[in-house]
């Protein structure tokens, strides 16, 4: 059922993106609240550093995971953009003598300033739908929450026109379980291909 769901949501934003491209391209959009400018579509990926925030735990340390999606970058007006991505990120917590492991669909919908034509800030609301929890033995008796809500904050460098880095510090908003107070947190380094 999950899967199911996560699958319609994946369509759906991909029409909506689709959409949104043929407007501003075809210049079918409002007269000069949109910048016409060409929609990007690219492949992204990179590796993440994440744990749990939160007074509930200690000795938590990060665990590496990676990522890999897609984005949209949608000129707005000048120097500034939406980009909104299709993730899915590998993710969890090292808790001392045991480990989680969570697997997330997300959806980062960015707010992108070009400071320079190189550099860019980034900031966005995202939402993250759990695929699948993979807890050692001492901790499978734990539900996992399966709905987060975080928000994003970051930078980016545009090499050329293909090749944008970014550096994202995400911070989960709700709850990773149920019983108790830990929050997603993590550092993530990747790069996007634009096409």
């Amino acid at each position: 059922m999950k899967i199911k769901f996560c699958a319609i949501l994946a369509l759906v934003f991909f029409g909506v993106q689709s959409s949104i491209a043929q407007t501003v391209i075809q210049g079918t959009g409002p007269s000069g609240g949109i910048n016409t400018g060409d929609i990007s579509f690219g492949g992204k990926t990179g590796i993440n550093f994440t744990t749990w925030r939160g007074s509930e735990f200690n000795g938590i340390s990060a665990r590496v995971g990676a990522y890999i999606g897609g984005v949209v970058e949608i000129p707005v007006m000048d120097d500034f953009y939406v980009q909104p991505e299709l993730l899915f990120s590998l993710q969890g917590a090292d808790l001392g003598p045991s480990n989680a492991n969570l697997v997330y669909l997300q959806i980062p919908v960015m707010g992108k300033y070009h400071i320079t034509d190189e550099i860019a800030v980034e900031l966005g609301p995202q939402v993250g739908f759990l695929l699948a929890d993979n807890w050692e033995e001492d901790l499978q008796s734990q539900d996992t929450e399966s709905l987060e809500l975080g928000l994003n904050i970051g930078g980016g460098y545009r090499m050329d026109e293909n090749f944008y880095f970014q550096l994202r510090i995400g911070l989960g908003l709700s709850k990773v379980l149920e019983i108790t107070k830990a929050y997603n947190a993590g550092v993530s380094i990747g790069a996007v291909y634009f096409l």
